[in-house]
């Protein structure tokens, strides 16, 4: 297989249906968000998940996060999320942040690997804007090798994981380069505080206050 790189600024609505239909296929695609570049597929299609697991030698015991364009989207597929996280995905996103929820192995024909719960992502424009104009939802991870540095620009993705995507987005360097913040958001429930499980680009404080904010 040939990877072709597009340029984002260049991309007319054919080559979007181009890429639209490699991850119906159950290809992979290396874009952009607005942290670093990600390593993304659909995640209702299972092989494809699991080549995302090949590609980086990831840990099959590291789930991947789930990337939406709007929190509505994200109440359609676990409609007995509690309001308590509802609300604080409401007041969180779209942003930097990856939040862990409640979720049942394998609901909406979904196969990531989440162990009771799955992280969920919508990414702040301009990126974010993009992925209207893909399926969904998608499944997405740094694309990077585990272990390493998580690539700022495209010519940063090495060629194992850009030599298995049928196209790669350049879209320049990220605004960040720094990792999204991963937010446990399930202490909630039980009136507590959320809970980091990894630094990033968004504080905790910053976090907290948009949470108490929405629920106000």
């Amino acid at each position: 297989m040939v990877t072709e790189i597009l340029k984002e600024q260049a991309m007319a609505a054919a080559d979007w249906e181009r890429v639209g239909a490699a991850l119906r296929g159950g290809g992979l695609v290396a874009l952009p968000s607005d942290t670093v570049y990600g390593l993304a597929c659909l995640a209702t299609i299972s092989e494809a998940v699991e080549r995302i697991y090949d590609v980086k030698g990831r840990d099959r015991q590291k789930p991947v996060a789930l990337v939406f364009t709007a929190v509505e989207q994200i109440g359609a597929l676990i409609p007995d999320l509690p309001p308590e996280i509802r609300s604080a995905l409401a007041g969180i996103m779209p942003g930097p942040v990856t939040a862990i929820v409640p979720f049942g192995e394998g609901a909406g024909g979904i196969h990531v690997r989440g162990g009771g719960s799955i992280g969920v992502r919508i990414i702040a424009p301009p990126e974010g804007d993009l992925y209207r104009f893909l399926p969904g939802p998608l499944a997405v991870t740094s694309a990077n090798l585990s272990g390493h540095e998580d690539p700022g620009v495209a010519t940063d993705i090495p060629p194992e994981v850009s030599e298995a995507c049928d196209f790669v987005i350049d879209s320049g360097r990220r605004g960040s380069c720094i990792p999204s913040t991963v937010v446990d958001l399930r202490p909630l429930t039980a009136g507590k505080t959320p809970e980091i499980l990894r630094e990033g680009t968004l504080d905790y404080h910053e976090i907290v206050r948009c949470c108490e904010q929405k629920q106000k």
